[in-house]
């Protein structure tokens, strides 16, 4: 595992993943005017607001599937599962294969975030009012950077299913951004009280998910946890016979 790790980290796919992620949050921004001094956690406030942003909801489900969902299908037209397999077995391949396409879409986001974090803290921090970070604006940040990360989990898992099913790469890119609008365009145009299918309120939620969003977190871990079996048995039935 340690070393599907360290391929999909160090190759290129993941590093262009990690650049349009960071690309999306830095134009998603709105800044303001430096000329005043700033309130306190602007540097913060920035980001988050960016989450909302059409450059960041255009852009998260390419930048997820990107780094490593389709690499089982690369794996296999090269010829590099069948000297894999009987190194590894069937059981360790599968586990490793399915867990670092998951923390993939994770790890692209999770990463661009802490970035822009860091590159607007060296930026708009001097500039702000020296006052003391309020403990929930950074508790906040953070549970919208982790579900940003868990919503980067769930596309980039359903990218690796559409690879083992259609052997495809085209179809492991594309079916994920098609099924993520899909759900966003029935939101905005069909069905605006149906809140649990709109990916972007999985984000920055606006509805009543029960207390401290509880009912949110239930859903994406239930959700990602079924395409990770899906993943995982799909995946394991197809290198049965190899």
């Amino acid at each position: 595992m340690q070393t599907e790790l360290k391929r999909m980290l160090t190759g290129r796919t993941f590093l262009a993943a990690w650049a349009i992620a960071c690309i999306s949050l830095f134009l998603g921004q709105t800044y303001p005017d430096l000329k005043k001094v700033l309130d306190c956690g602007t540097f913060i406030q920035l980001l988050e607001a960016s989450l909302k942003s059409r450059f960041v909801s255009f852009t998260l489900p390419v930048a997820a599937v990107l780094p490593w969902s389709d690499s089982f299908l690369q794996e296999y037209k090269s010829g590099f599962l069948k000297s894999a397999l009987p190194r590894t077995g069937r059981r360790h391949y599968v586990e490793g294969k399915v867990f670092s396409v998951l923390l993939s879409g994770f790890l692209v986001w999770g990463l661009a975030m802490c970035t822009l974090l860091f590159v607007n803290f060296v930026i708009f921090y001097p500039m702000e009012i020296k006052e003391t970070i309020q403990k929930d604006q950074l508790f906040g940040f953070f549970t919208k950077a982790i579900r940003l990360g868990i919503l980067g989990s769930i596309l980039s898992t359903l990218g690796g299913i559409c690879a083992v099913l259609s052997e495809s790469s085209y179809m492991a890119y594309g079916i994920p951004f098609v099924i993520y609008y899909f759900g966003i365009i029935l939101h905005e145009r069909y069905f605006k009280n149906r809140i649990w299918f709109y990916p972007l309120e999985w984000i920055t939620p606006s509805g009543n998910w029960g207390p401290n969003q509880s009912g949110l977190w239930l859903f994406l871990l239930f959700f990602l946890l079924v395409l990770t079996a899906v993943m995982g048995g799909v995946l394991y039935d197809k290198i049965r016979w190899i």
